[in-house]
């Protein structure tokens, strides 16, 4: 849309303002001088008609001569007669007839009813007709003739109006306002021009400053807003400027995020070449980022998943996501997403962003066989329960040993049913207190908790005729939670008894050794297969489920003892091979030795 300048709308502004007071100020002039004349008419009808109306004899056969001796001299051009009280005529003026063009009956018509009684009524009186001979308004005034207080006649005066006159005046107020106007639109127009030529300047300077001429000069203005006004166009270069400058260094600081992104960013352009990738991609693809920027995908990357949803995030220019497998000497699952990518030539493209999600999957795959194996080892005792009791319950067992068995096996189910649930809300805790990294910690003698937990193991360790031996110096002091690192070598030391055969040892150690506080439990058992030993501290996971139940493990007592390890900011390891026994470590900082 073609947009006018700024002095042509200011000008035509002050154009139409000056117009309308023009024309307003001529409206009211012209009106006040109409409203002048007809005042001025009617005063010099008016006093000639109190004249005449005082100058009258009190015989009315005198009336005429008098009128005709005095009114002349003294009111020119009026056409006057005089009238009794009802409207007769009683005598006349040769000079008014003179005065009307020799029409009397013209000029002194006879008297309107309503003037004729505010005459009467002893009130001068006035009235206006047009006349069509002449075509001009005629003037009347009545004056009362009174004597003794009483209306005994009517001097009538009759004159042409004065719009002549008052046209002659409206003209020269016209041609005085034109001069006026055409002054104030000139006067205007420089005003508009002084006004308009420091923005025409201040513009001219922000087009150089938006050509990249930063050094263009701003003029100065004495308006205060013109000057507010380049101040802000000064600042706006500046800040150009240093715009410039935070591009270039967020360039820099962008290639610095993205090489420290854990998340592999790759993008490739509309022709499946490759923009630019980070080093967390490169290693992720098993890619050498030197020299792939501008190489085809296809050449590039090997993996014919991740280079057919790369062509698909470019052909559906919307955001895409899916997983995908990197098979290697250990697979890992990738989540890919892919975003269009719009650069200046509008050719488009695709950012895919790469994540190893293997840990998750695995965390997942963990998660969901534990709610299995709950419902599996819950599931095996309530049924036991449950079909015992109502056995029980239909009185189809008659004997009473058999009703014994059946109570000590739904007790036994009870009492497993019981171990599992406790060692639920124990792991429970342990985690709890590890997500919230406030674990209470106090410095214990370690000799001391060792022989706690033996006291608490030796009946069953007798029961089995295996001998716990202990090496442990006496003045070792640990930072920890007592109870929870006592329930977890409970946990270790109640598996060893488990797992041995009668007639051999289990030994438990104490120790520091480079800054690290060690608990081991040594038995010499058959052993765990090294299939099993990744998965060992997984929840109710058993190396022999069949024998696991048998001795009443509820598969819960390692995980334990993982995650309390954990909560102290250590770990737990296990050394085995079939048929030389095990060695769990639980290993923790050295706060205190």
């Amino acid at each position: 849309m073609a947009r006018s300048r700024f002095a042509w709308q200011l000008f035509a502004g002050w154009c139409a303002l000056v117009a309308g007071i023009v024309v307003a100020c001529h409206w009211l002039a012209s009106v006040e001088l109409a409203r002048l004349a007809d005042a001025q008419q009617l005063r010099r009808l008016t006093d000639a008609g109190g004249l005449a109306a005082l100058l009258l004899p009190e015989d009315p056969a005198d009336q005429a001569a008098a009128l005709v001796a005095t009114v002349p001299r003294r009111a020119d051009g009026l056409a006057i007669d005089v009238v009794d009280a009802d409207g007769l005529p009683w005598g006349g003026t040769d000079g008014g007839k003179e005065a009307v063009d020799g029409d009397r009956a013209a000029a002194v018509p006879g008297l309107d009813p309503a003037v004729l009684a505010e005459v009467r009524a002893g009130r001068v009186a006035s009235s206006t007709r047009y006349d069509a001979g002449s075509g001009r308004r005629i003037v009347t005034v009545a004056v009362p003739v009174l004597r003794d207080g009483r209306t005994v006649g009517i001097v009538r005066v009759a004159a042409p109006s004065s719009d002549a006159e008052l046209s002659d005046g409206q003209r020269r107020l016209v041609w005085g306002s034109l001069v006026a106007s055409a002054a104030a639109v000139a006067a205007g127009w420089l005003v508009a021009r002084r006004a308009a030529r420091p923005l025409e300047e201040l513009a001219a300077a922000g087009r150089r400053l938006a050509d990249g001429e930063a050094a263009a000069r701003l003029p100065a203005s004495d308006v205060g807003e013109l000057a507010v006004l380049a101040r802000a166009l000064g600042s706006m270069r500046q800040q150009l400027v240093e715009r410039g400058l935070q591009i270039g260094r967020q360039g820099s600081q962008q290639e610095a995020v993205l090489g420290s992104m854990i998340e592999g960013v790759l993008a490739v352009d509309a022709r499946q070449r490759i923009v630019s990738l980070n080093r967390a991609a490169a290693e992720l693809l098993g890619i050498d980022p030197g020299g792939v920027v501008g190489r085809p995908i296809q050449e590039v990357v090997r993996n014919a998943d991740l280079r057919q949803f790369a062509l698909e995030a470019i052909d559906r220019g919307e955001p895409v996501e899916d997983d995908i497998v990197l098979r290697a000497a250990r697979d890992r699952v990738l989540r890919v997403r892919g975003t269009p990518l719009r650069d200046a030539t509008g050719e488009g493209g695709a950012v895919v962003v790469v994540e190893d999600i293997t840990d998750i999957r695995h965390l997942e795959n963990v998660r969901r066989d534990f709610v299995a194996n709950v419902s599996h080892e819950l599931k095996t005792p309530v049924a036991s329960i449950k079909g015992f009791v109502e056995t029980l319950l239909d009185d189809r067992v008659d004997d009473p040993a058999d009703r014994r068995r059946f109570l000590e096996i739904v007790g036994r189910q009870a009492d497993r049913l019981g171990l599992i649930i406790e060692d639920l809300l124990s792991l429970s805790r342990v985690e709890q207190a590890e997500g919230m990294g406030d674990l209470p910690v106090e410095p214990v003698k370690v000799g001391d908790l060792i022989r706690t937990v033996i006291a608490e193991c030796g009946p069953r360790a007798e029961a089995r005729s295996i001998r716990l031996d202990v090496d442990c110096p006496p003045d070792l002091v640990a930072e920890v939670n007592a109870p929870l690192l006592e329930q977890a070598l409970i946990n270790l030391v109640d598996n060893a008894i488990k797992y041995s055969e009668p007639g051999h040892p289990v030994r438990v150690d104490g120790g520091t050794a480079g800054g690290v506080f060690e608990l081991a439990v040594r038995d010499e058992g058959a052993g765990i297969a090294a299939e099993h030993l990744p998965r060992l501290f997984e929840r109710f996971y058993r190396v022999d489920k069949g024998r696991s139940r048998k001795i009443g493990g509820t598969g819960l007592g390692l995980s334990i003892v993982k995650h309390i390890a954990q909560a102290h900011g250590g770990s737990v390891t296990v050394e085995s091979a079939p048929g030389s026994g095990s060695t769990f470590r639980i290993l923790l900082p050295a706060r205190r030795g």
